[in-house]
């Protein structure tokens, strides 16, 4: 490994990253969908979080011509975290006066910093880890955050209970500054100097992911992926616990947690057996879409609380079986110098479609029940699996 310990401080951030975006994702639906009781209110959440880390995918590879990719992941979460006390203050001191409208736009800046994090977080990981070990390391990196995830996600809704949401956004200020300290510890980048318009610069990334058709096969994977994804946001899923399986509050976190379990389990199968994902990462994409669409069919089938968890259990396994192949075959196949163009295009590309989807899931849950969105998700998989097997000589 070219540098254990920056990889190591990366994964820590990232780690206590997750915790605190999970935690803060809980209360702030939960609040939202308690303000209004309406799935479209809490809904238009993750609408205006994606909407912003579109803009920020838009923006990220302007900023990386005047700063190093370490620079730009230090700054971003240590505005985060200012942004993050501000929303704090917000719910503890005007707590009798609160306008959603203040609240989404606070929700908007901190997304907007998440999606300049993010792509530099995966563009990093090249930096600090050769090629041959890199669906090794990509593993490692899914397995940690899928460990704070499954606790993140079943003590967050717990600690509802024991916490008003303003206690809960204190906590995460804390978190955030512990993962602000984190990233400071990463060495310097070098920032490659780029000659000509940075618009030009700019134009040339956007081609570059739609010439290559590695690249494109994966962006049109991906945002089909994405608008498949939108039944598993929590504001969805907090419908279907509510109207569908008619349960409390504490199995939407239940939910969440057994999906982050099997995401764990697969990303440790991946990491067990790296020669044969690596030499067979068409294979693992492909069958990791199609039985991922099965079951989201099987959840369907039956209102049986119990067999919903299995079936969220099943799809976490799966959609780590794709994705870690995927983003491997990304970073031993792009150009370095083009990477992070390549995770912004794509994330900008599949935040849009994804608001979209989301705005467009949530009046449908709202009008013909929650039940139909998971049909289109596992048809939409389906079709994702589909096309991987028609261009899985891409991926050998």
């Amino acid at each position: 490994m070219k540098n254990k310990k920056a990889f190591l401080c990366l994964i820590l951030g990232q780690a206590v990253a997750n915790i605190g975006d999970t935690i803060y994702t809980v209360a702030v639906i939960s609040a939202v969908y308690s303000w209004t009781n309406s799935a479209f209110a809490s809904a238009i959440v993750p609408v205006i979080v994606t909407g912003a880390m579109m803009v920020a995918g838009f923006l990220t590879p302007l900023l990386s011509m005047k700063l190093s990719l370490d620079k730009m992941l230090k700054l971003s979460q240590l505005m985060k975290t200012i942004f993050l006390f501000i929303l704090a203050g917000y719910l503890s001191y005007l707590s009798e006066q609160i306008e959603l409208g203040v609240i989404y736009l606070l929700i908007a800046c901190i997304a907007f910093l998440d999606g300049c994090a993010e792509p530099v977080s995966m563009a990093l990981i090249p930096q600090y880890v050769e090629k041959e070990a890199l669906i090794r390391a990509n593993s490692l990196f899914s397995t940690m955050l899928q460990v704070v995830n499954i606790g993140s996600w079943a003590v967050g809704a717990s600690l509802l209970v024991w916490f008003s949401v303003s206690e809960l956004v204190w906590i995460d200020v804390g978190l955030f500054l512990l993962c602000s300290g984190l990233f400071l510890l990463l060495p310097r980048t070098v920032q490659k100097a780029t000659q000509g318009s940075k618009w030009k610069e700019l134009k040339k990334g956007w081609q570059y992911v739609w010439k290559e058709p590695l690249i494109r096969t994966v962006v049109v994977m991906d945002t089909l992926e994405g608008i498949a994804n939108t039944a598993w946001v929590s504001s969805l899923v907090l419908v279907f616990v509510s109207e569908v399986l008619k349960q409390s509050d504490k199995w939407w976190g239940y939910i969440n947690a057994s999906y982050f379990v099997g995401a764990l389990l697969g990303s440790v199968i991946v990491m067990k057996n790296p020669d044969w994902f690596d030499r067979s990462k068409g294979k693992a994409i492909v069958a990791g879409s199609f039985f991922g669409g099965i079951a989201t069919l099987l959840v369907l089938s039956t209102e049986y609380a119990p067999f919903i968890l299995m079936c969220t259990f099943l799809i976490g396994i799966f959609f780590q079986v794709k994705n870690i192949p995927q983003a491997t075959v990304i970073q031993q196949r792009a150009k370095e110098e083009k990477l992070l163009a390549v995770y912004a295009a794509s994330g900008m590309i599949y935040m849009g479609t994804f608001s979209i989807a989301m705005l467009f899931m949530g009046r449908v849950a709202d009008v013909f029940g929650v039940k139909l969105v998971y049909l289109f998700s596992g048809i939409l998989l389906l079709l994702v699996s589909a096309i991987g097997q028609k261009k899985k000589n891409l991926f050998t």
